[in-house]
């Protein structure tokens, strides 16, 4: 599939129905919290409840500058418009479990702290499936760097299906400048520097006139609380939390 015949939006309320369903059997994007919560899961869920509750962790930061996730679009024999492709991502404060990924890897810069890239998915029937993931983390991360962002890590596994994992393969990563920042191919951590220069959005103006509300203890707020544009780039405390990938 040419890159040129793909499109990419940022997710929202309309579109949020139309993430494609993720390589690994029984899991929906729709209602997974595997990296919003240390005892997350992928699989499945009809509740309409948890499915609210992921949309809105995905729009949290359209206050700021935009929601946390981007879909790749193509357009079908019958003309219609398909999504075929899907990556969530966002400042690493949201997602706890790539916290304590991080925390196993201390030579990692601590600034300024990275956004992540979380879930990497392309439908498995489309053509050239890893080149359509590539211009998507590539969109994704165009987007990122519109924002003023300026580091983007991700934690693909070294597994034989990588497809089969959240983040899909490392190859995608490495094909769009990601470096192997720490780890090794089992556990690696790829990060990219981004130029954060020609950011759009006014990070100190909107900061200086929009107070994060206060959601609570359920679940990350997706900026750290604080008093200057500066705490988007700082990393959160570094609380004891078990080995996310399980014992060793």
């Amino acid at each position: 599939m040419a890159a040129s015949s793909l499109s990419f939006t940022v997710v929202d309320s309309d579109s949020f129905a139309s993430i494609p369903a993720p390589a690994q059997p029984g899991a929906r994007c729709q209602t997974c919290d595997y990296w919003e919560r240390l005892d997350g899961r992928r699989e499945a869920s009809e509740s309409e409840s948890a499915a609210d509750l992921k949309l809105s962790r995905l729009l949290a930061g359209t206050r700021l500058a935009g929601a946390y996730g981007m879909l790749a679009w193509t357009v079908d024999a019958a003309g219609d418009r398909v999504a075929v492709g899907w990556a969530q991502f966002g400042p690493i404060s949201a997602y706890p479990r790539a916290q304590v990924i991080r925390e196993r890897y201390p030579a990692l810069p601590d600034s300024p702290a990275p956004w992540v890239v979380t879930c990497l998915q392309v439908v498995a029937h489309t053509v050239d499936r890893e080149v359509v993931a590539a211009s998507l983390l590539s969109a994704v991360c165009d987007e990122l760097d519109r924002r003023g962002i300026i580091a983007v890590e991700a934690y693909p596994e070294g597994v034989a299906d990588p497809w089969s994992l959240s983040p899909g393969p490392a190859s995608v990563y490495q094909a769009v400048g990601f470096k192997l920042a720490a780890g090794e191919e089992r556990y690696p951590v790829y990060r990219r520097e981004l130029e954060g220069a020609s950011a759009d959005v006014g990070w100190g103006d909107l900061l200086s006139h929009t107070r994060p509300p206060d959601e609570g203890e359920e679940w990350p707020l997706p900026l750290p609380k604080g008093p200057s544009e500066e705490d988007l780039f700082r990393l959160p405390p570094k609380p004891s939390r078990p080995n996310p990938f399980g014992d060793d």
